[in-house]
Formats: C-alpha cells, structure tokens, sequence
C-alpha cells in the first residue's frame, strides 16, 4: 500500500500533462488534489496496519569502487510524520492554486502535473535511507521547481528560476560531494573541509549565511507557489540534511567546528529576523521568516544531545505547519488585493481573517504561550540555560524581533474598514473562500492544540521516536507546564498584541473617499538599518555584486588583450620567423 501511495501523485502528475489541451484546469486541479489526499490515507493506513517502520524498495542500484548506494525508502517515526505533512500541506496548497485560478482557465495543467513531479521527489529525499538518493531527489526537484516558477509567467525576463535550478543542484552536488567523501575518511574525527561542505550543502539549501538568496528568490514567486518550494521544497531536504549529519556524525565533529556551526546559526537567526523588519512586501517577509525560522531548527540541532532527540523533531513540523499557513494566508491576501505590498493593500478588501491565521502562525514560530512553539522553547530552555545560556537567548531575541516584523503587516492587514463603505464582494472562485481555508485552520488547530495538551505530543510521537535517534545516552522527559499556567500566559500574551491593535484602531482617522488608499503601518525600517550588518552577513549583495563587478572587468580586460592579436595573422608569423632565425643563429 504504501509503494501506491508514493506513486498515485506520479500517475496523477502524467496524467494532468497528457490531457492539460482538453480538460479545464481546475478539474484537473481535482485530481491533483484528490491523489494527494489518497497518498496520506493509505500512507497513515499502512503505519497503522503494519506499524511503523514501513521499508520500501531495499535493494542496491549503484556500485562504485566498493562504494554501495541502495535505492531504498523508509518512513520512520520522525519521516513519516514529515511525509505526512508533506502530502497533506500539498494538498492544501493545490486547494488554494484552484481557488485562486480563474473559472474557465486552461492550458495550465502542465504546471499541476510539474508540482507533483516536484512533490513526488521532495517525498523521495524525504524517505531516503540512502543520502545518495536524496542528492538525486534533490537536483531533481530543484529542476522541477525552476521550471514552475518560469512556467507560472508571475516572473516574466527574471533570472530568478534559472538561478533557483543552479543554486539547488550546486546543493546537490556539494551533498553528493560530501557522502562520497565520507566514506573513504578514516575512523576518527571528521575532516574540517568535509564539515564544511556539509553544512554548506544544508546551509544553501535553508538559506541560511550567507545564502539567503537562494530562498528569497523562491519566496518572490506567487505564495501558493511558494507553499511547495519553500516549506516543501528544497529547505526541507536541507533542513532534514542536516539533522541526519548532526545525527549520525555528531560525536565525530570536533568542538571547534561544533562552536563554528552554532556561531553561523545564531548569526543567521538574528540576521534574517533583522532582514525581515525592512520588508514592506509580504513575500519578500515571507523569504526572511523562512530562513529564520530553519537557523533555528539547525542551532537547536548542533547545541545538545537531549534537544536534537525530542526538541528538534518538533522545531521542524513546527516550521513546515507554520510556513504552510502564513504562504496560504499569503496566498488569500494576493488574491483578493492582487498585490503583496503591505502600502497598497485595500481597506476593504475582507483580509482580516487572513491576519489571525497568520498570527497563529507567527505565535507558533516565535514561541508565544498557547502553541507548540512555546513548549519547545520551555525544553530548551531547561537545558539550555544550564549548558549554553547564549543559545536560547539568541533564539529568543531572534523570535522578538521576527515578532516585531509582523507587527506591522498586521496592523495593515488588521485595518478597520473605514464609515460608510461595504466591504469589497467575495472573489468568484471554482472553490469556496471557506472550503481553500480548511487547510490552514486545521494546521492552525494543530499548533494550537499541541501546545495545550504537550502530554499527548510526547507519549505517542516523541517517545517512539527516541528508537530511531539509537543514543547511547538515556534522554529524560522534559517537564510538562500545566493548563492553568499556559491560559495565564496566553491570556497575557494576546492582551500584549490586542491592546496595541485595538488602540491603533480607535486612532485611525476615516478615509474620506472609499478608493483612497490611506497610510499604512510601516515596519520600523530604522532598526533594521542600524542593524544591517547581521543582514548583510546573511545576504551579502553588496559583496557578490562587487565581486561580480570584477569578474568583469577581469573579462573585459582579458578581451582587450586577445583582441590585439585577433585575425592579425601576420603578427604569429613574425613571431615563427623570429624563432626560426635565432635558432639558426645557434
């Protein structure tokens, strides 16, 4: 059952290419999505029935010099539940791409069937037992995700998806690289120069320092495209890259290069939460929060033994359930404004809705009271604060000022609707406004519920999942806070953020004519500029583009210097009987 599962979205992905030219493209929309919701039924089915481990296709395809690489797949306790997300996130982005489609638009079947191809491969990196399949699953869905954003037209005469293809396979090829190289290093500490490589593979997949380019340009396109390349996409098979060396040669890895990886972790954490307080456009908010977001998920994973084995897991599911609901809500916004600038989103324009899913979202990434994230950080937090207090300090000032960012976009999103104006009438959709949101409220439910009742998170997922991790040590459960003290914190937390807003509100003057687009909340851009060093080590553009700058002239002088001798070909005969007549002067 499971094999059918991995294959429907293949079949279904062939099958939208073969009849895009006949059939209308929100039907096959439907199809789409009805093969991804299919794959997670008999996905959690066949762990249900058979239990987990689920061991897919384990036989050798690659023999090398006695290198073996096996085409095998395996969903465990910890890739599972992220294959899970996986389909189910797909789904819920293929629901709001046909809700935000046109009635009658066809010819665009083609770019469904290539985000099930990119699906498809994204699940295959994900089970790969074997991280040689995961470099070819990886320069794969790089390849797919290119061509989406340059099928989809929202980036017409940008260089954006070809950069994404090269970005993601200089990815890959690095990883690949890195695992063939591993093995023939001998018993002992890891190499300094294969640490690198490593992590720099996963670091420019994330788009962590300083390769933050890589995902802003796949966060530029659309932001239900975005949904599959980001937090499905290429910074997962990162992210999960990541993990697997920290978790299988994390004993081999000096403590030199341990303190290296946590310093460019913490440095990337602060620096895209600094990047993203400059931001005025949602999508470009959106690239920022998601490298922040996965610098986490790679500091908490190099900083301690306990915390990679249940702290960890969580940080990852976290990030995917909440970059999956603020692209959706990102999405809806785009839809009903069609723009993404934080200045030129309409009053009227019924948003509001959007604004509290994004809220969960970014309360459940910086760690707010009520949510997932604040348990999270509470582990942490007791093991950190004893063993590396600079760690969590540094995690929690790059939540406060990600917090900061969003504030403002809230507050425009948030805008009272000014007197005596209707609101604008619902966008006339294949699929109702209510029907696209299931997605997202039921992944905003799921952060929230988690974060009330922690009890279940960790008896029938995190305590499984300490036999996959095969420690040596004993990792002892963590505290649980009670349900009192979480209502007491919340309550505190969404008066911090309602009074503000509601203040804000009684503050904003009517606008006179209903078509006026009056001033919007803008992000304190003054912080952001006196911090730009931490941005700029994440993203340094001004440095490529310097170092680019000479690359050319470099070229344009080398031009210079061939065109001397350029179709003058009596210069090279002067120079032949020049030689001839001192070699017989000799």
């Amino acid at each position: 059952m499971e094999i059918v599962a991995l294959i429907l979205p293949l079949l279904a992905a062939i099958t939208a290419w073969s009849i895009d030219r006949v059939v209308p493209t929100r039907q096959i929309g439907f199809l789409a999505i009805g093969s991804l919701l299919i794959s997670a039924l008999m996905l959690g089915l066949s762990a249900l029935v058979k239990g987990l481990p689920l061991q897919l296709l384990p036989f050798d395809w690659m023999r090398i010099d006695g290198f073996v690489a096996t085409l095998s797949l395996r969903f465990d306790a910890f890739t599972w539940v992220v294959a899970m997300m996986l389909l189910l996130g797909s789904a819920a982005g293929m629901i709001g791409l046909i809700h935000s489609l046109p009635y009658q638009l066809r010819n665009y079947g083609r770019l469904l069937a290539l985000l099930l191809f990119h699906v498809t491969m994204i699940l295959v990196g994900v089970a790969a037992q074997d991280s040689t399949l995961r470099v070819f699953a990886w320069g794969l869905a790089a390849m797919f995700g290119g061509i989406i954003m340059r099928l989809s037209g929202a980036l017409p005469g940008s260089d954006t998806p070809l950069i994404s293809i090269v970005g993601g396979i200089a990815g890959a090829v690095m990883l690949l690289v890195a695992v063939m190289w591993r093995q023939y290093v001998p018993v002992g500490p890891l190499p300094g120069a294969l640490i690198l490589c490593w992590s720099l593979a996963a670091f420019l997949g994330m788009g962590l320092a300083p390769f933050h380019g890589y995902v802003a340009g796949m966060s530029s396109a659309p932001a239900i495209l975005a949904i599959f390349l980001v937090p499905l996409g290429i910074p997962l098979l990162g992210a999960l890259t990541f993990i697997d060396m920290i978790a299988t040669q994390g004993p081999l890895i000096s403590e030199f290069w341990r303190t290296f990886l946590i310093v460019v972790a913490i440095v990337s954490a602060l620096g895209t939460a600094v990047g993203a307080i400059s931001s005025t456009r949602l999508r470009s908010l959106y690239g920022w929060h998601s490298s922040s977001v996965f610098a986490v998920v790679v500091l908490a994973a190099v900083s301690d033994l306990q915390i990679l084995a249940y702290g960890v897991p969580v940080l990852l599911v976290t990030a995917m359930f909440s970059l999956c609901i603020i692209a959706l809500s990102i999405a809806f916004i785009e839809t009903r404004n069609y723009t993404d600038d934080l200045l030129k989103l309409r009053p009227r324009s019924r948003i509001g809705f959007a604004g509290v899913l994004l809220f969960v979202a970014v309360a459940a990434t910086i760690g707010l009271p009520g949510t997932i994230g604040f348990i999270t950080r509470w582990w942490m937090a007791e093991v950190l604060m004893v063993n590396a207090p600079w760690i969590i300090i540094s995690i929690l000032i790059s939540g406060s000022i990600l917090g900061l960012a969003w504030a403002g976009a809230l507050s425009t999103i948030w805008r009272r609707i000014p007197k005596g104006t209707t609101p604008d009438m619902p966008v006339t959709s294949a699929i109702p406004t209510g029907f696209a949101m299931l997605g997202p409220l039921f992944f905003a439910a799921v952060l929230l519920v988690t974060g009330f009742v922690p009890q279940l998170l960790w008896k029938f997922w995190l305590v499984p999942l300490q036999d996959r991790m095969s420690f040596d040590s004993v990792i002892t459960p963590p505290s649980m806070p009670g349900i009192s003290l979480q209502l007491i914190l919340t309550g505190v937390s969404v008066l911090l953020v309602a009074v503000p807003v509601f203040a804000s509100r009684l503050r904003q003057r009517d606008i006179a004519n209903p078509n006026d687009i009056g001033s919007t909340s803008v992000p304190p851009v003054a912080t952001a500029e006196s911090l730009s060093l931490l941005s700029g080590f994440v993203s340094p553009n001004q440095l490529l583009a310097s170092i680019w700058g000479s690359i050319i002239r470099f070229g344009n002088a080398l031009q210079w210097v061939l065109r001397l001798g350029e179709e003058r070909y009596y210069v090279a005969g002067l120079v032949l009987g020049l030689i001839v007549v001192v070699l017989l002067l000799i």
